[in-house]
């Protein structure tokens, strides 16, 4: 926005009542003073204009007056203690740009305070002993005090005693104007700031994710069928009714159907050298249907004694749905009910469901539940604490994690910082930030906080085993079809073998019986 005001002279009061403090994007006004009879402008007068403008946080003014047979411009940094800063022209004549009225520029605070509300949350902001401040967002409060050349005055808030829409952390002391800008990140979510904060740009995202209890150990009994998928012991009950078969075929002349699928077993079982078949066709299916046996019990032992000794796990928890289903009441903070309340429907099948789950309590229980690794619940927490608190070493038992955060989050939400309603620092802070992303800081920063967590042992145990060249062979899963595919060629084989039996028998038998006749 950009507007004129035009007076006649400094005796004339400046009539500033369209403009309020307490209006959004301050940064984005401008305003010119044009002041006709300018032989009456003295630099006490334009330093106390500037300081009118000043408590109405505008600082985008630039004052413009004739004297002297050419054009004065002057603008203003409160800051400085003479405030004035005249715009300089290269030659007479000529007339500045916008840019050179109003420049994008950094400001020089001059060591000037600068208020910053940060509160410790383990993870983007935590305290060190001296009480220097680590964490991405400590350190990106630190990098925005440096360009501002400014001295960093920060307000460390305790946890109230009653939260509601107006009392989050640090949003208090922002809203009141104790501070400049809060730098913890969080939600954005425009309709609960209720014109008393206003939102930097979206550097981030932080969503609501709710921690669940690691899924416990599948029973023991059913590592006899886990060792193959559904499809293998399809398979393999698919290949003992075709050996039933056929063997039912090549002994078609016995009456005893039972003694046929019992020789079967007992083939099985032992090698079949006491009663070698006289059938060329049934040698040779036995000899695939033994490989093919002992290809299939080795794989199944093998797997079998991996299910025992490393026991799986039923699958965790990470749908909306399976959260709706299950019978874990979820722990909420009170600052966070707002969210859940505008984001979650009633309405909805199993958002009206995981509502009726949640149950707020103090942040103190909430933190104490949690630290005592209490299975029994679970925990709505921010996205960036959850992930490190699941793998933290004080929440496993013999490397196993206690709980597991879920890959669908409840609330999304982009991460921003505030600053109070109309401030006039968000334009810079602003272009701090979004400079902090184009060079890498905050990535730098991201690196600099997980090599910490790492050193303190909240890193992730890789249990993934690496092979080496070294190492045995396993029969695999996507060995079966290979498996499968040999027992295929064998009956097959055996199958034609069967038949070139099956015919030279017919023309021999035939032969003898003409024979027969003509003797």
């Amino acid at each position: 926005m950009y507007m004129v005001m035009t007076i006649t002279n400094i005796s004339q009061p400046l009539e500033l009542s369209l403009i309020r403090k307490k209006s959004a994007a301050k940064h984005l006004s401008h305003v010119f003073l044009l002041v006709r009879d300018a032989h009456s402008v003295t630099q006490a007068w334009m330093r106390a204009s500037f300081r009118q403008f000043w408590k109405i946080w505008l600082l985008n003014i630039v004052i413009v007056f004739w004297r002297e047979k050419r054009l004065h411009i002057y603008r203003y940094n409160p800051f400085t203690d003479n405030y004035l800063i005249a715009v300089d022209q290269a030659e007479p004549g000529h007339i500045p740009t916008l840019f050179e009225l109003f420049p994008k520029t950094i400001p020089n605070m001059q060591r000037k305070p600068f208020r910053m509300c940060i509160y410790a949350d383990d993870v983007r902001a935590f305290y060190g002993s001296r009480g220097e401040i680590y964490g991405t967002d400590g350190l990106m409060a630190y990098y925005l005090a440096e360009r501002l050349n400014a001295t960093m005055m920060v307000t460390r808030p305790q946890f109230y005693r009653n939260h509601n829409l107006t009392s989050d952390i640090c949003f208090m002391e922002v809203a009141r104007e104790f501070d400049d800008v809060a730098m913890n990140i969080r939600f954005y979510a425009p309709d609960t700031f209720d014109r008393q904060a206003e939102a930097t740009i979206a550097h981030n995202r932080d969503d609501l994710c709710v921690i669940v209890p690691k899924a416990q150990g599948a029973p023991k009994f059913w590592n006899i069928f886990r060792s193959f998928q559904l499809w293998a012991w399809l398979f393999i009950l698919g290949s003992v009714f075709l050996a039933y078969i056929f063997c039912q075929i090549v002994y078609r002349h016995h009456n005893a159907p039972l003694e046929v699928g019992m020789q079967l077993y007992a083939c099985t079982l032992s090698l079949p050298l006491s009663h070698v078949p006289n059938n060329y066709s049934l040698r040779l299916f036995l000899i695939c249907w033994l490989i093919f046996g002992m290809l299939i019990c080795t794989a199944f032992k093998g797997n079998l004694t991996s299910m025992l000794v490393f026991q799986p796990f039923l699958p965790d928890i990470n749908r909306i749905i399976d959260l709706a289903s299950s019978n874990y009441r979820i722990m909420v903070r009170p600052r966070h009910t707002k969210h859940i309340n505008h984001f979650l429907t009633l309405g909805h099948e199993q958002e009206g469901r995981i509502r009726k789950l949640m149950l707020e309590v103090p942040e103190k229980v909430l933190f104490d539940h949690f630290d005592e690794n209490d299975v029994s619940y679970a925990y709505l927490e921010k996205y960036h604490i959850a992930r490190f608190q699941v793998h933290a070493r004080k929440h496993t038992h013999l490397g196993r994690p206690y709980f597991h955060l879920m890959n669908s989050c409840l609330v999304p939400f982009h991460a921003v910082y505030i600053v109070p309603y109309g401030s006039p620092y968000l334009g810079f802070l602003n272009k701090l930030i979004r400079s902090s992303h184009e060079f890498g800081f905050e990535r730098y920063w991201d690196r600099i906080m997980n090599a910490a967590f790492i050193k303190w042992g909240a890193k992730v145990v890789s249990r993934q085993r690496h092979n080496s060249n070294d190492d045995p062979v396993v029969l695999k899963l996507e060995h079966y079809q290979a498996v499968f595919f040999l027992w295929v060629i064998g009956i097959l084989l055996a199958s034609f073998v069967f038949l070139w039996e099956w015919i030279i028998g017919r023309i021999w038998r035939g032969q003898a019986n003409a024979m027969h006749i003509h003797t």
